[in-house]
C-alpha cells in the first residue's frame, strides 16, 4: 500500500460556497477539493501554499489546518492508497481561476469546478470527498466558524 500524505483546500468566497473540482476517469466520476501530495520534505502547510497556486492561481497565504482524515483507496492506477489528508481555510478575493499552471494529467482528469454551498454540495449526484464536506462547509460557515 503507497502512503501518500497530501494538503487539500478549503477555498470559500465571500459568497459562502467553496470550490469544487469535478475528476473524471473512464469508469467513474467525483467531486473533491483542489490539493495533491506533498513533495520530498515539504510540509502540510508549505504543500497547501504550492498547491493553492498551481491549481488555482491564488497567492494568498493559505490559513489554519482545519480538518484532517485517514482514509484508504484505489487509485486510478489501481494501487491501494493509504492517504492522510490536511485541509487548509482559504478565503480568496475572487473566484476567478488560473489553471495554466496546471499539469498535464490534472488537465487530463478535472472536468469542470463549481463554487457551491453546502446545500448544493449535498444534492449532488456523483460522490464528493470528504464524504462529510457539506457538514464541514456548514461549520465554517455558520457564526462559530468565521
Amino acid at each position: 500500500m503507497k502512503k501518500r500524505p497530501s494538503a487539500r483546500l478549503i477555498v470559500l468566497n465571500t459568497d459562502g460556497r467553496v470550490l469544487l473540482f469535478r475528476y473524471a476517469f473512464p469508469d467513474h466520476a467525483f467531486w473533491a477539493t483542489p490539493g495533491g501530495a506533498l513533495d520530498d520534505g515539504e510540509t502540510f502547510e508549505q504543500a497547501a501554499q504550492r498547491e493553492l497556486l498551481e491549481e488555482t492561481g491564488f497567492t494568498q497565504p493559505v490559513g489554519a489546518d482545519v480538518h484532517q482524515r485517514r482514509v484508504e483507496f484505489v487509485g486510478p492506477d489501481g494501487e491501494w492508497v493509504d492517504a492522510e489528508e490536511h485541509y487548509f481555510l482559504v478565503r480568496p478575493a475572487t473566484t476567478e481561476l488560473d489553471t495554466s499552471r496546471w499539469e498535464e494529467e490534472e488537465a487530463g482528469i478535472i472536468q469542470d469546478h463549481a463554487w457551491l454551498s453546502a446545500e448544493q454540495i449535498e444534492a449532488l449526484t456523483e460522490p464528493v470527498f470528504p464524504e462529510t464536506f457539506a457538514e464541514l462547509v456548514r461549520d465554517l460557515t455558520s457564526d462559530g466558524g468565521r
